[in-house]
């Protein structure tokens, strides 16, 4: 057995010296782009290696005349590796390895080779340096290829970089940051970074909107008038209201507490009203979306205008009927129904389609809507928990406080265990 054992070892070795994963692959983290910017490691490793891998202005940036393989998708460079017979190669990856790179997917593709991990200076260090800024206490985000909620980010932080894909994105956050409220931010633009080129404007978003941009450019907002409202339980008078329904503060801090949002949740707000909930929870999950479904046109109004005060800019509205217009939205992770036009059922039943651990919160104020939750939820075999909210505000009376009841409120939190 030993013997046996020995010898499907050995085969197993053969087979992957076959695929040449013996060698040592390294990624390296290249800097900006420029040769001047490599770290002494990198020159090392890519003088030493028999082949280079990259993107082609990254491989002729270097100007190696080694064996060069012009792939920056992982699968290509995976498949490549596998049968070739190279003892050291190198993958030239922009920036630092560590900060929005394609190592770590590269990490995942080639799991049985050596693969060896060399740092490069990053944007973010690059350009903070040149701007004479530190960078300790910078947020990180990056557009390229991806959406992040960036307008609440630079309300929240004082300092806020991000990497950007094309060259409009800039003006696209400039007329955010206008529309907004936030005109003021001061915005550095970095483009063509560490070549003889390289371009760097500082002025606030009100006046840099016209300015044409290169693509892969970087920005830096500073917000010295930032402030992280995420936690506060927003008054009620803070939402412009007009005649539209609104649920009150404390029955909104008290259903968004049983939500349970992360900061990625995607949630629907059903008969959104005001908009009150959809802000308050799209302050708590900044990297996630709101959906304020509303079929009243001129509560839809009032969303957009509580939207723009708040700077919520991950709500996405959506006017119609809840039943005929969530089919069209993404998948939920948690859906709260302020109100339904009659039509709860399709409601929880169209969302347990799209997502069936999805977690559900209701809100009833008449009996007949209390009864009707309970039904679905035991046709839809859902878990309940109830809560029924008895509130007393104060009021004043010349003289005296007084305390007025509210209508209670029975809170449904419905999902499946």
């Amino acid at each position: 057995m030993a013997c046996l054992e020995k010898v499907m070892a050995l085969k197993r070795c053969l087979s992957i010296l076959g695929r040449g994963e013996f060698m040592t692959v390294y990624l390296v983290g290249i800097g900006m782009g420029n040769a001047d910017n490599l770290t002494i490691e990198a020159k090392d490793v890519i003088n030493h290696a028999d082949l280079i891998i990259g993107a082609k202005r990254m491989t002729e940036s270097i100007g190696s005349d080694k064996t060069v393989f012009n792939s920056y998708n992982s699968c290509e460079i995976a498949d490549y590796l596998k049968g070739a017979s190279f003892s050291k190669a190198a993958v030239l990856l922009s920036g630092d390895v560590g900060f929005y790179s394609g190592a770590k997917r590269l990490l995942a593709a080639l799991g049985d080779f050596d693969v060896r991990l060399v740092p490069g200076i990053s944007s973010p260090v690059y350009f903070c340096s040149k701007l004479k800024i530190g960078w300790e206490d910078v947020k990180l985000l990056s557009l390229h290829g991806k959406k992040q909620n960036i307008v609440m980010y630079i309300k929240r932080y004082k300092k806020v970089f991000a990497l950007l894909g094309k060259g409009e994105d800039i003006k696209n956050l400039c007329e955010k940051l206008v529309y907004y409220g936030l005109d003021d931010v001061v915005l550095h633009i970095g483009q063509r970074l560490s070549y003889c080129d390289e371009k760097i404007v500082t002025s606030k978003a009100r006046d840099i909107k016209n300015f044409d941009f290169a693509d892969l450019s970087v920005v830096l907002a500073e917000n010295e008038r930032c402030e992280d409202n995420s936690l506060w339980n927003i008054d009620d008078e803070c939402f412009i209201r007009d005649d539209v329904p609104m649920t009150k503060s404390e029955v909104r801090s008290l259903s968004i507490a049983k939500l349970r949002l992360s900061a990625d949740s995607v949630l629907y707000d059903i008969g959104a009203g005001t908009g009150s909930v959809s802000v308050e929870a799209a302050l708590k999950l900044i990297d996630g979306e709101v959906y304020s479904v509303e079929k009243s046109h001129n509560a839809v109004c009032l969303i957009e205008k509580n939207k723009r005060k708040f700077a919520a800019d991950n709500i996405n509205i959506v006017e119609g009927n809840a039943a005929e217009v969530l089919e069209k939205l993404p998948a939920p992770t948690h859906v709260f129904v302020g109100g339904s036009s009659g039509e709860l059922e399709k409601i929880i039943e169209c969302a347990l389609k799209k997502n069936p651990s999805v977690r559900i919160v209701v809100n009833a104020v008449s009996l007949n809507t209390l009864g009707e939750v309970m039904r679905i939820a035991l046709k839809f075999g859902l878990e309940s928990d109830i809560v029924c909210l008895n509130v007393s505000k104060n009021r004043k009376i010349g003289r005296y406080e007084l305390m007025t009841g509210l209508n209670p409120v029975y809170i449904f939190t419905l999902e499946r265990r």
